[in-house]
């Protein structure tokens, strides 16, 4: 590999024009996010998580209400806890067009931007703990990441919680984004 000096002067600074600009729309992306965030050693510690909530899939506070496919996602809003750790808790559940239930306990810490799944819930069963819970991005899911779509939605205020649990609950309700197609 060659050494960055040993680039001729153009090619060197495109290079770095390149990682600049990479490092920009990374930075811009998360800023329009509104989680603009701390690093990890900032973080407070953990609380132990409690015991997966009870949830009523009849009750849930839509997280993406643009979505328009077979499957409806929200929050249980008795399961949102916001605790002094800065861990947002709560139970995700998705509901297919068919009727099948599944849910998810999660929590996300918005200062590092990341969430942990501490456990699932399958139709007709138990909650199943996850055998090694571990913080993730919020920016590292799937092609629909409904973690990141609730910490947007008003779980997450900039680097902090949304708030007390009454304030999360009213920004998940008056989400902007819900009636935009």
């Amino acid at each position: 590999m060659r050494r960055a000096d040993s680039f001729p002067m153009p090619q060197r600074f495109s290079r770095l024009a390149a990682a600049c600009g990479l490092s920009a729309l990374m930075l811009a992306g998360a800023a329009h996010a509104g989680l603009l965030f701390d690093d990890k050693e900032n973080a407070k510690p953990e609380l132990a998580a409690p015991v997966p909530p009870p949830f009523n899939p009849d009750k849930t506070i839509a997280v993406d209400a643009r979505v328009g496919r077979s499957l409806d996602v929200g929050i249980d809003p008795d399961t949102l806890t916001s605790d002094s750790d800065g861990v947002v808790r709560y139970v995700m559940v998705a509901r297919t067009s068919s009727g099948a239930i599944t849910a998810t306990y999660e929590g996300v810490r918005c200062s590092t931007a990341e969430v942990k799944q501490y456990a699932r819930h399958y139709r007709d069963g138990d909650w199943q703990p996850v055998a090694e819970p571990r913080w993730q991005s919020l920016f590292s899911g799937g092609s629909v990441n409904y973690s990141l779509m609730a910490a947007k939605a008003g779980v997450c205020q900039d680097a902090s919680s949304g708030g007390s649990k009454q304030r999360i609950l009213q920004n998940l309700q008056n989400d902007v984004m819900r009636n935009m197609p």
